[in-house]
């Protein structure tokens, strides 16, 4: 084997991506073949795989890639991939160095079927890109990597649930969720998720979207005047969100009344 060569960026088309202060993330979709060859990157990164796969040699092992599975490269890792599926789509996380310090380190990240999910849900923040989305998914992403020092059963989890739904229409940040609780906003991310199985992001628009049913139920309101009541940027983020949550559009709860 060869040292392979170095890619600045990923091989298949990238379709979109967020950058942030110490990471970006990206989806690249794989629809013809690509190099084979040997290759490495400069930085850390992640790749969840969301559609197809394929074959991941390494300088020890294969890796049979399928739809779930949560890939971690360090920097300069030597590997190829073979035998792609068309279509595949990957999700990636690539981070700078500043990232990591002694709370938040690589070593932290533990694969396990709660992370896989986290990915899952980071993947879908990043698509629905609303005015939630860029702090949820910074906080989300230093949480998977945060050093487990707190007991999730703190009642401070109530209290940060009281406060969401307190001020539902106020947008808290986690700084402000963080200063009410006097726990750390990584910690209150993190915890909050593995409490109640939702993001506080996810939360936020499970209140909204619940309170826009009961207006659709409960009242003659425009679909545009539910939207702004309950807090949404517009008609069809509302559409979204409760489409999200309840399988159905506005359109139809509304029909079955």
């Amino acid at each position: 084997m060869d040292y392979g060569y170095f890619t600045k960026d990923f091989l298949g088309n990238k379709a979109n991506q967020f950058d942030f202060d110490q990471f970006k993330i990206s989806t690249v979709n794989y629809t013809k073949k690509v190099s084979e060859d040997w290759h490495f990157h400069e930085k850390v990164h992640i790749s969840s795989i969301i559609k197809g796969g394929n074959l991941e040699s390494r300088q020890k092992e294969e890796i049979q890639v399928v739809p779930g599975r949560i890939l971690v490269y360090k920097a300069g890792e030597i590997h190829r991939n073979r035998f792609t599926e068309h279509p595949s789509r990957n999700f990636n996380i690539e981070f700078d160095l500043s990232f990591f310090d002694e709370d938040v380190a690589l070593s932290n990240l533990k694969i396990d079927e709660y992370e896989q999910d986290s990915f899952l849900k980071l993947y879908f923040e990043f698509l629905l890109n609303d005015e939630y989305s860029k702090e949820a998914i910074d906080y989300q992403m230093k949480s998977l990597f945060w050093k487990d020092t707190y007991d999730e059963r703190g009642t401070w989890l109530d209290q940060v649930k009281t406060v969401l739904h307190d001020r539902w229409n106020d947008f808290p940040t986690l700084e402000e969720l963080s200063n009410e609780v006097s726990v750390h906003p990584v910690t209150v991310c993190k915890y909050f998720s593995k409490r109640y199985g939702l993001t506080i992001s996810e939360y936020l628009r499970k209140i909204k979207a619940k309170r826009a049913v009961n207006m659709l139920l409960n009242t003659n309101c425009s679909f545009a005047e539910v939207a702004f009541t309950c807090g949404f940027s517009d008609q069809s983020h509302m559409n979204r969100v409760i489409k999200q949550n309840y399988g159905y559009t506005p359109k139809m709860i509304r029909t079955a009344v």
